[in-house]
């Protein structure tokens, strides 16, 4: 050992882990797990996708759900605030506002405000034109359309009929290919009575069984 010389200095030990390293090195942060952070974010979507179905698809089940037909009504309201979407052929319409506004469904030798004649879906396919659309549900609502000719003959004031059909927009926005034609009173006043003609193969069946022969007893 030289004279004046002190011992030699030994080596430091070497920081084990990452966060000694970093502690040695004068870094005294710490790192935030990130799985809470995660988890917290996977319920907040489950909660949002669950409001999310109570605000709107449940409240589109409702309105589908919200009226029921009554087959012999003491009142003659077969249903109430009955959407146009689910109108249908022969019947009598009460409370009617417009072609986006619910309707009563009344028995139809009660006084209504218009009948519906038909609903008929145009064929599937690109949108055939203004005119052409126009041209169909004039043939359908006016040209071959047929009327009760007895509940027609009961009647002393104008008739009148109203086309609905397509447009453009809605075909292609709301696949819209509906045709539907109503019978109304001209001056927009009360119908009462049936005008749809009766089914002709009800009618048929029913001549067949008054013209068949009643069986004879057997002895």
């Amino acid at each position: 050992m030289m004279p004046g010389a002190g011992p030699t200095p030994r080596a430091g030990k070497k920081p084990s882990s990452r966060r000694d390293r970093r502690v040695a090195a004068g870094d005294s942060s710490r790192r935030l797990n990130a799985v809470p952070f995660l988890i917290a974010a996977v319920l907040l979507a489950i909660i949002t996708l669950g409001l999310l179905w109570l605000l709107v698809w449940s409240d589109d089940d409702a309105e589908v759900a919200s009226w029921e037909w009554v087959e012999d009504p003491a009142d003659g309201v077969h249903a109430r605030e009955v959407p146009p979407d689910d109108w249908e052929t022969g019947w009598c319409l009460s409370g009617y506002v417009d072609e986006e506004t619910p309707a009563d469904v009344v028995d139809c030798e009660q006084t209504y405000d218009r009948q519906i004649m038909l609903r008929r879906n145009i064929s599937d396919g690109p949108y055939p034109g203004d005119a052409e659309v126009a041209s169909t549900a004039q043939q359908w609502c006016d040209d071959d359309l047929e009327v009760n000719t007895e509940t027609l003959a009961q009647v002393d004031h104008e008739l009148e009929i109203q086309m609905w059909h397509p447009t453009e927009t809605t075909w292609k926005s709301d696949y819209d290919r509906m045709v539907s034609c109503f019978l109304l009173h001209a001056e927009d006043s009360g119908l009462s009575g049936d005008f749809l003609p009766p089914d002709e193969d009800a009618e048929d069946t029913e001549t067949e069984a008054e013209s068949e022969p009643a069986s004879e007893p057997d002895d």
